[in-house]
């Protein structure tokens, strides 16, 4: 029954009559509190209906105003099955659990609640609490921000993450030791009850142990390895912690107290006095050089010896050893890369200390070089040449018209021709066995063409001459030559080099040749001989790195290239590149060492005074040539830090990888009019190859291989 009914009720009796008037009274008021129950509690059953509809009757139930995400499905089936009343909160819970089920949550913002997907109100304005009191066990999202007392955040991180439902959220802030949680405010509830179960002060405490006997690093080095086999049931945080104060020679301990009683104990143990008497020591080195270290040592035992002097001289300091003798002795043993000392122990403490420190493995630094030179060379030529004479009576020259600018000389020409010529010595008279005269004539024939052979080599272009001899006039020849060439140089080169952290490493890929330094003749000219000098040509690297922190590399480098250009009649002529610098490159950068641009034109102009210089015929009397050259060369080095094993073994690697690649190009090519040779090949890299294998293991290796396929 509602309140209308009761209304319509009322009036009815009204109209009536008073008699009933009590009556009427008692059904006003038993109406009214039916009423107020119903208002205040309700049974909500609903089978497949609309999400929309349920949306509805929870707002005309609670009275509360909603607003529906675009992209939440409105028309959605939900099913609440329900066999008793619930007051307004209750349904209102029963309400979010129903959107939880379906991915979908309420955010309550001022007098509006939002519906929405999960994903989307994790980003949106959820409630955000600090206070860890009066959280309801509801399915309401919130993000509760948590401080951390005693525990790190990383350690409940972890602890967490597992209980954190999929579409929840956790973050730290370490800085701060702050824990924020993005959940259901029921299972943010359980989580803040189990942190605050681990959340509490922990039972250690830091005291100061002094040793008098050990070396309070040596000690803490024993304590560390001991403490790493604890076992996986002790935290982080409840392990002990040890630090060495040097200047003291005390030990900082931090531990609970069981630990800390275990753990004095043991030290107390440790911290006894050693005999001086044969305290002989042979240290194996695993990187360093002995004789590296026996120097420095020797500076350590002297500072050490040093420091015992003025304590027993009446320092401020009381020396705890002051009778011990501190005289020492280093021997270095180079077949076994070992160290022999003889040393008390306070002595030989500092020596173990500084041999652990050094005897570490060092950084390797791989280089790559890249020379680029791209050179462009053109030159032209053109000239005539002359020479004239009177043959007369003799055959010297009348004139000659020669250029230097131009391939050989015409004179030189003229003179290599009658060096080929046959000549005639004259002729003598004598009588033969029966008396009779017999004229002989005496020649001797030329150089066969030597000295001609020798000049025409040097020419270049196309020649052409012609020449007139007469017996009597004038003789002449002209000579004409012409050039033009045309030359492109394209050089790439990769030189690289590997060496140790400070240490100086060079390489020279090219050959010797021999350059004359000078010469000398003997008495009257005779037993002459020159001096000769080799000369490096080709590729020349040498770098020596130092890495410095951050990964730089602070490298003094010297790169050259140099080539045989050609040769002169002294001797020959050779191209050099040099660069000496000092760079900082980052690890694996790539920077410019230096390089040049060059560009240069000669024209060249030789001519007969008045003669060249007149129209139509002044070439005739002269030789003209134009070069040329534009030459672009760069320098570039790119370094790489190896610091373990399997960083210079990666790098091995891909080199050895990539000769091997070359080899079956080439293989795949064969050997021209020799099909049936066979190529070296390097065998696949593994961990176990040997290098370099030889020629007679590879082909082996081949043989069993195809032997194998042939069974």
């Amino acid at each position: 029954m509602n309140t209308k009914n009761s209304n319509g009720i009322l009036y009815r009796l009204l109209s009536q009559g008073k008699s009933i008037l009590l009556g009427l009274s008692l059904i006003v008021i038993l109406q009214l509190n039916v009423s107020s129950v119903y208002a205040a509690s309700a049974t909500l059953n609903m089978k497949d209906a609309e999400l929309r509809t349920l949306i509805e009757t929870v707002s005309r139930l609670t009275g509360k105003t909603f607003v529906l995400d675009q992209r939440v499905n409105r028309n959605q089936k939900v099913t609440i099955i329900s066999q008793h009343r619930m007051t307004e909160q209750e349904i209102y819970q029963t309400f979010l659990s129903v959107l939880k089920v379906h991915g979908l949550t309420a955010i309550e913002t001022g007098p509006v609640t939002k519906i929405m997907q999960e994903q989307q109100a994790k980003q949106d304005s959820t409630p955000i609490s600090t206070s860890e009191h009066n959280l309801a066990d509801t399915d309401q999202l919130i993000t509760q921000v948590i401080k951390l007392n005693n525990i790190s955040v990383g350690e409940v991180q972890i602890m967490l993450r597992p209980l954190i439902r999929q579409q929840g959220q956790l973050g730290v802030y370490k800085q701060t030791n702050v824990i924020v949680i993005t959940d259901y405010s029921a299972n943010v509830k359980r989580m803040i009850k189990l942190i605050r179960q681990v959340d509490k002060e922990s039972s250690q405490e830091i005291e100061l142990i002094p040793l008098e006997h050990a070396s309070a690093s040596e000690i803490v080095r024993i304590l560390e390895a001991l403490n790493k086999n604890a076992g996986p049931k002790v935290s982080d945080s409840e392990k002990p912690k040890f630090v060495a104060d040097e200047r003291t020679n005390s030990i900082l301990l931090s531990a609970s107290k069981s630990s800390r009683v275990r753990l004095l104990n043991l030290i107390k143990k440790l911290d006894t006095p050693l005999g001086t008497n044969g305290n002989t020591q042979v240290i194996y080195l695993h990187y360093a050089k002995a004789t590296d270290l026996v120097e420095i040592l020797n500076g350590v035992g002297k500072s050490k010896e040093e420091e015992e002097k003025k304590k027993k001289s009446g320092s401020s300091r009381t020396a705890r050893r002051s009778t011990n003798n501190t005289s020492f002795s280093i021997e270095a043993h180079e077949e076994t890369n070992a160290l022999v000392i003889t040393a008390p122990p306070d002595v030989m403490r500092s020596f173990e200390d500084v041999i652990r420190h050094l005897d570490i493995r060092r950084a390797q630094v791989h280089v790559e070089a890249i020379i680029v030179e791209i050179s462009e060379n053109r030159a032209k030529q053109l000239g005539v040449q002359w020479i004239f004479g009177d043959q007369g009576n003799g055959t010297a020259p009348a004139g000659i018209i020669n250029f230097s600018n131009i391939g050989p000389g015409i004179g030189a020409i003229g003179a290599a021709a009658l060096a080929n010529q046959r000549q005639d010595n004259g002729s003598t008279t004598s009588l033969d066995n029966n008396g009779n005269p017999v004229t002989v004539t005496n020649t001797t024939s030329g150089d066969n063409g030597v000295a001609l052979a020798q000049v025409l080599g040097g020419l270049q272009g196309v020649g052409i001459g012609a020449a007139r001899f007469a017996q009597s006039g004038l003789s002449f020849a002209a000579f004409v030559q012409a050039l033009a060439s045309d030359t492109d140089t394209n050089i790439l080169s990769t030189p690289s080099l590997t060496t140790l952290d400070n240490e100086e490493a060079s390489m020279i890929a090219g050959q010797e040749i021999p350059i004359i330094t000078g010469s000398q003749l003997g008495n009257n000219n005779s037993n002459p001989f020159q001096s000769i000098e080799r000369k490096e040509i080709g590729i020349k690297l040498k770098i020596k790195p130092q890495i410095n922190e951050g990964n730089v590399i602070r490298m003094a480098i010297e790169q050259e290239v140099s080539s045989v250009a050609g040769a002169t009649s002294a001797d020959v002529i050779t191209n050099t590149r040099k660069i000496q610098t000092n760079v900082l490159v980052a690890d694996g950068s790539m920077i410019v060492l230096g390089g040049l641009i060059d560009e240069q034109i000669q024209v060249s102009s030789q001519k007969v005074p008045i003669l060249g210089s007149l129209p139509l015929i002044g070439s005739l009397f002269s030789s003209k040539g134009t070069t040329k050259v534009k030459r672009n060369l760069m320098v570039f080095i790119r370094p790489t830090i190896s610091r373990t094993e399997g960083d210079i073994v990666g790098l091995s690697r891909k080199k050895y990888n990539y000769m091997r690649a070359l080899q079956l190009d080439q293989q795949a090519k064969g050997i021209p009019l020799m099909p049936s040779s066979a190529t070296p090949e390097l065998p696949e890299w593994d961990d176990n190859l040997s290098i370099p294998p030889s020629f007679e293991e590879v082909m082996k290796k081949k043989r069993e291989a195809l032997e194998e396929d042939d069974n």
